[in-house]
């Protein structure tokens, strides 16, 4: 039986198409990360927090000519935390299945076939930013349902129906957490995500035009830390690569019903208008560098008494290849922000890579939240200026060899936002700039 060494890197680390080798594939992922941050932008955190996080992956799959079987457990537990460390379900997640699906292949005619996909799944779509299974995240998206496919020679449409997992134990139970301990996840009875998309690739232009439309319905009776939502996602997307030249350029808009916040009452849900915008521009200088400029804009709620929001929702989406790492860190998020970036990305070696970017951020809103730092100046006194974000990542993988190395830092050079000058009860000063770095370790089998 033939055994599968390579992991895709947004796909599971099972799967493949249909049509590759037959019989059964075997993989495995282990990643080590120890992370350092001081002087937190968060209203409530240590002065200084160091954690080590883990995740584990393991993969079977089984193919045949026309269908497949996958099942994939991911463990992902985090040490060395403290009271007010930023851990939650986004580090944490002990020994739980992430894939556990069948997948039924036609083939229409040469250039065109139809798959059917059900069970428990991990999903990737286009750029990510909306709904992605998560790289840099210590815990990975899951669903529970179908999802239909079909393939032709330029063009991709996709429609798919699914129940969210609830990652277990939710963030109130916080000392099951800090303990890692096992609780298995469910799919939320009152928490769906459905959508379908469409993508054209158009080969002599090299360029791709993407639209898609997505359903977030999130109505939970229980205790879990959530807000209600009854959103709609309209979307598009166009992506362009000539001589040396590259854009992309996406948007959404998103109308409903949502809570204000997961302290609101249930029965208190508001018009929900949001939107958010992305923009890129990158040029080849030769000797394998790139540089590029880029532009991220999502709406922020303008006014906290006026019965609507209009704070975007990111779905169920990905930040850390674009916004800067996550982890404890994580300044950046696409919800209540403007965002211009510069960006210089180099292959210095067939074994090294290197990443510097600047961010200048600021709240679309200065009367919302700066959502990662749980903070709020409902009078909108402290401004809008977070601050200008450094980030620095370097990247080894030896030729031929299952390990690799990566290596990360990032700095928050804070803005008035943080200096209590406008003397905002709300939005109490923390004018220390913020030091975080990472350091983690792969082994790929």
């Amino acid at each position: 039986m033939p055994v599968s060494l390579t992991i895709p890197s947004q796909r599971s680390a099972a799967e493949s198409e249909p049509g590759e080798d037959k019989g059964w594939f075997f993989s495995a992922d282990v990643r080590l990360r120890t992370e350092y941050l001081a002087h937190s932008f968060r209203l409530l955190a240590p002065q200084q927090d160091h954690l080590q996080f883990s995740r584990s992956q393991l993969g079977l799959r089984y193919q045949a000519s026309s269908w497949s079987a996958e099942f994939e457990v991911q463990d992902s537990r985090a040490w060395g935390d403290k009271t007010l460390s930023p851990i939650g379900t986004d580090d944490v997640n002990t020994l739980e299945t992430i894939n556990a699906k069948f997948r039924k292949t036609w083939q229409v005619n040469s250039s065109s076939a139809v798959s059917l996909t059900a069970g428990r799944m991990t999903l990737d779509y286009g750029s990510r930013r909306l709904l992605a299974r998560n790289n840099f995240r210590n815990t990975s998206n899951a669903f529970q349902g179908v999802h239909l496919r079909r393939t032709s020679a330029n063009a991709t449409t996709d429609l798919f129906y699914t129940m969210p997992l609830q990652r277990r134990p939710d963030a109130l139970d916080r000392d099951s957490l800090r303990g890692n301990e096992f609780k298995l996840d469910k799919a939320g009875r009152g928490e769906r995500f459905w959508g379908a998309s469409y993508d054209y690739q158009y080969p002599k232009a090299n360029s791709t035009l993407a639209a898609y439309v997505f359903r977030s319905q999130l109505s939970e009776q229980g205790s879990r830390p959530v807000a209600d939502r009854k959103l709609w996602t309209l979307g598009s997307r166009l992506s362009w690569r000539r001589a040396g030249l590259d854009m992309e350029a996406e948007a959404a808009y998103q109308w409903g019903e949502s809570l204000a916040g997961i302290l609101a009452p249930k029965a208190d849900l508001l018009d929900h208008r949001a939107w958010f915008t992305h923009i890129h521009l990158g040029i080849d200088l030769g000797s394998d560098v790139n540089f590029s400029v880029a532009y991220d804009h999502a709406t922020g709620d303008r006014d906290p008494f006026d019965g609507r929001n209009e704070r975007f929702d990111r779905l169920y989406g990905a930040r850390a290849f674009e916004l800067g790492p996550s982890g404890i860190f994580g300044a950046a998020i696409r919800s209540n922000i403007r965002s211009p970036q510069l960006r210089l990305s180099w292959q210095a070696t067939q074994r090294q890579t290197w990443l510097l970017s600047h961010r200048w951020l600021s709240l679309d809103s200065s009367r919302d939240f700066f959502v990662t730092g749980f903070r709020r100046d409902t009078t909108g006194v402290s401004g809008d200026d977070i601050g200008r974000q450094w980030e620095l990542r370097w990247r080894w993988k030896p030729a031929d060899s299952p390990y690799s190395l990566e290596l990360g830092a990032a700095y928050l050079d804070k803005g008035a936002y943080f200096k209590g000058e406008g003397g905002a009860p709300l939005n109490p000063p923390n004018v220390d700039n913020t030091e975080y770095v990472f350091a983690q370790l792969n082994w790929r089998y």
